[in-house]
């Protein structure tokens, strides 16, 4: 029963973001060797075909701390936006026919697809516009630990925006379930190697790390690296 009460908890959570807050499809490709700037066309194809249906669409690269991945990204306002692209895309003559040559004629591979929905519901799919650095830290939370958790990542969100990161905190959804995706996004490297400097011994975030240290263990971090964005 307490397991089931868990998930439902969960479950309420992510639907209640999903209604009002920027909601984000991530599809992870890896190109075939030879076949990286065939991939960048298709996914170009594809974006202006998301675009006209109503998606926001940007391309990332995976950096440090991956395998060459490439996130096909799609974002929306709010789940009313997300349904109406999806009904267009299910009537799409030209979104079949796009997948029919890609599928022909394959340039990578898709690694995996997930979403997730922000947990701030002021922040808008065209926030995003531009192109970004990221540090990206991926988080398994313990059943009924997420609300906690969300209150561990806010107290860090301060120390963070201070020291000059932008913080985006997402929670996951279908293919991220017990997920948390922790990004931090940057103008360019420089940005990100200055506010990283400004967290070292003596500041506000070593401190903070220390306290974090003495707390109960509430989540695991799964994954962290650096991307870029390279299209939209």
């Amino acid at each position: 029963m307490k397991i089931l009460r868990n998930i439902l908890i969960t479950t309420i959570m992510s639907f209640t973001a999903f209604t009002y807050s920027d909601i984000a499809e991530v599809y992870q490709w890896k190109a075939f060797p030879g076949k990286n700037a065939e991939m960048m066309q298709s996914m170009a194809k594809a974006a202006a075909i998301h675009t006209k249906q109503g998606a926001h669409v940007s391309i990332d690269a995976h950096n440090v701390g991956s395998t060459q991945l490439v996130n096909y990204l799609l974002r929306w306002d709010d789940g009313a936006s997300y349904a109406a692209t999806k009904d267009a895309q299910t009537n799409s003559e030209e979104w079949v026919e796009f997948w029919a040559e890609s599928s022909a004629n394959p340039s990578g591979e898709m690694m995996a697809s997930f979403q997730g929905v922000n947990i701030d519901p002021t922040v808008m799919a065209s926030d995003f516009e531009g192109s970004y650095v990221y540090s990206v830290g991926i988080w398994k939370v313990q059943p009924g630990k997420a609300l906690d958790l969300i209150q561990r990542f806010q107290t860090a969100e301060k120390i963070l925006e201070e020291a000059g990161a932008r913080v985006e905190i997402y929670q996951g959804g279908w293919g991220s379930i017990d997920e948390f995706h922790y990004v931090l996004m940057y103008e360019n490297w420089a940005s990100l190697n200055e506010s990283f400097l400004k967290m070292g011994p003596g500041s506000d975030w070593s401190e903070y790390m220390a306290e974090s240290a003495q707390q109960d263990i509430i989540a695991t971090q799964t994954s962290y690296f650096t991307a870029q964005t390279i299209g939209q």
